[in-house]
């Protein structure tokens, strides 16, 4: 069985090896004359799979690595009797952290703590659930909007749109892109969206790029020029608008959700997918597990003297500084092939890792500080000093 893998997968060669010859590509560069063979079609989202991608292709099953799958065609996957799976929430926690990274930079730049902030937030899925989490044990108030959910749950613990666009002083976006239906996303952002914010709004998009009507937003930072925008994503990438980056106080290319173990979920749950759909027994990952690679960083050791926010700005900050993405994402973007500067980023990312692979060591009279930072995701180890 012939598999075309995406080739920033990590360990698809390994993990696919028992159920064909995997061939990796170029997600951008992937085209029906390399799939006319290939049976198994693993994407990530920079790879719209449709009819004019599949058809006259052997494909019976696709994947994709990403918790959305708006390139993805379901309608005629559907239509042709072709298998498919994508990886919800594999990444859910990296882009979580992405949210707490700059949202402390943020506050470290404009002489604010997060408590002091109210946060809207605006999709409470896979990703938006991880950001209140975190939000909450911090003690930050959040306003929570999600129209589908809260149709499947009920209770009153939701806020409504236009409540959280005046009221929040932090907006953060984390919504599948979907352009009809009942609650569609498309610009769900618009300029008039973009008027019922407060002047000096902090909003952050790490969903998709389609989800902000980026025309609107440039004339709104022209026009309140105190509003602070973070964007990891964006509406022609990898042809990005290099103006709006240079108005934005952070931007990165589309790696919010780029932890290594994100990524290793996302190969783990298109592995399991795929031997259920062909009915083969899973022989990865092997019982021992995957042997990650030691992270840079693995413990910090915080003295009683340390204040609880300073602890925490430390620890998130060199766990992952968000202001490397960006720095390396502006380095690029006055340069000629800017698209194609846009991906090599994304291709050859840095090893990022999660906070979970730091270990922090307190002492035990700074419980506050503790659940704080298990709230966070860090392992936190008590000691005696």
């Amino acid at each position: 069985m012939l598999i075309i893998a995406d080739e920033n997968i990590p360990y698809v060669q390994t993990a696919f090896a028992s159920v064909g010859e995997v061939r990796t590509v170029v997600g951008r560069q992937l085209t029906r004359a390399v799939l006319a063979e290939a049976e198994i079609l693993l994407v990530r989202s920079i790879t719209a799979v449709n009819m004019e991608l599949l058809a006259g292709s052997a494909v019976r099953f696709v994947g994709t690595a990403t918790i959305g799958y708006d390139h993805v065609d379901l309608a005629y996957l559907t239509q042709q009797g072709i298998g498919f799976a994508n990886a919800p929430g594999c990444n859910a926690i990296a882009a979580a952290e992405y949210v707490i990274s700059a949202l402390l930079v943020v506050a470290e730049r404009q002489g604010f703590e997060l408590p002091q902030k109210t946060v809207g937030i605006i999709g409470c899925g896979n990703v938006g659930s991880r950001v209140l989490t975190r939000l909450r044990a911090l003690g930050v108030e959040c306003l929570v909007c999600d129209p589908p959910l809260q149709e499947q749950t009920g209770g009153a613990a939701w806020t409504n749109l236009d409540t959280v666009l005046s009221a929040a002083d932090i907006v953060t976006v984390h919504v599948p892109l979907t352009i009809g239906g009942a609650y569609p996303t498309y610009h769900l952002i618009s300029a008039a969206a973009l008027a019922k914010l407060k002047p000096a709004v902090i909003l952050i998009n790490t969903s998709r790029g389609q989800v902000v009507d980026e025309v609107a937003l440039w004339h709104q930072l022209v026009s309140a020029p105190e509003m602070t925008v973070i964007l990891d994503v964006w509406q022609n990438e990898p042809g990005i608008n290099s103006a709006l980056l240079q108005r934005a106080a952070v931007g990165t290319p589309h790696i919010a959700g780029y932890s290594l173990e994100g990524k290793l979920r996302g190969t783990e749950m298109l592995y399991t997918a795929v031997c259920e759909y062909f009915n083969q027994a899973a022989s990865w990952p092997p019982a021992a597990g995957v042997c990650l690679p030691l992270p840079p960083l693995t413990r910090l050791s915080f003295s009683v003297s340390v204040e609880d926010q300073v602890a925490i700005q430390m620890a998130v900050l060199a766990c992952y500084d968000v202001r490397r993405d960006d720095a390396a994402l502006r380095l690029i973007s006055a340069q000629h092939k800017l698209d194609v500067q846009f991906d090599n980023l994304r291709k050859h990312y840095p090893v990022r890792r999660e906070f979970s692979s730091v270990e922090v060591e307190l002492p035990g009279s700074k419980q506050t500080l503790a659940n704080q930072l298990r709230g966070l995701g860090f392992k936190v180890v008590k000691v005696d000093r």
